[in-house]
């Protein structure tokens, strides 16, 4: 559980701040760091530093933190104080690493940018919170544990449907847009392909049929002049007693040619 400090084997000969590195800062600067590390993990769980007798990480907790308070007496009477002392060195002696930014992250410790850097030993391991797990556990802590389980379980159901309920509106959404979409396309596809005769204004599917539909077209609108309607007025036979007696017996030539114009124009 302690820091084993190693010897210094690279003192500067003429350090004129320091004189050298000091021990006592140097175990005092690791034991700080073990606190600033230990603490918050042992702060979000559900041990206490009052839990020794069962908590091994409560037990180092204390053990870093009282090693902190001794030598933070013992370094009173050295000069500078620690923190010149690692702005001047800037990290410890000996076999020491830098905890990764992505460890920290991952146990919940919060370290701000410009934050002195954590620095332990690289065996160093953080130890369970509980002796044996779930067996040292008194009822109230079970029942609290369960507790608090069932309602992080309920925080996520309650997201779970919330998602899904979410993408269910995404998905209805989706399918009305695509429906829409398709009835456009068949809309647009049958306006282009219907096609208009500029002569009579019929219509037709496709251009096909406005092609067969044009000689007919053509033809009935060939002028017909006077003297080609009085000839054929003169071939047609007499109108019969029954329309003469409806009155059309009395019309006038013009009325006549008129008459058979409109006939004519009907039969073509």
């Amino acid at each position: 559980m302690d820091i084993d400090l190693p010897s210094d084997n690279n003192r500067p000969e003429n350090d004129s701040v320091f004189g050298g590195r000091i021990d006592l800062y140097e175990a005092y600067w690791l034991y700080v760091d073990g606190v600033r590390y230990v603490g918050p993990v042992l702060k979000q769980s559900e041990a206490t530093k009052d839990d020794e007798d069962r908590s091994p990480l409560a037990r180092h907790y204390n053990h870093f933190y009282e090693k902190k308070e001794e030598h933070k007496k013992k370094c009173r009477d050295l000069p500078k104080g620690l923190r010149k002392y690692k702005q001047h060195f800037e990290e410890p002696r000996g076999n020491v690493v830098k905890v990764p930014r992505d460890r920290l992250n991952d146990l919940g410790i919060n370290w701000e940018e410009g934050d002195d850097p954590i620095w332990l030993p690289p065996e160093y391991e953080l130890p369970a919170v509980w002796e044996n797990g779930l067996e040292n556990m008194g009822q109230s802590e079970l029942r609290e544990l369960v507790r608090k389980l069932r309602s992080e379980n309920d925080e996520l159901r309650d997201q779970r449907d919330e998602l899904k309920e979410k993408l269910a509106e995404v998905r209805r959404s989706l399918s009305v847009y695509l429906d829409k979409e398709q009835r456009n396309e068949k809309e647009d596809a049958i306006t282009d392909s219907v096609v208009t005769c500029e002569d009579c204004g019929a219509t037709f599917e496709n251009k096909a049929g406005l092609h067969g539909h044009k000689s007919h077209c053509d033809a009935t609108e060939s002028t017909v002049d006077a003297g080609d309607l009085e000839q054929l007025a003169e071939e047609l036979p007499e109108l019969s007693d029954h329309q003469s007696s409806e009155g059309h017996g009395n019309a006038t030539p013009e009325e006549e040619l008129e008459n058979l114009n409109h006939l004519l124009k009907g039969s073509l």
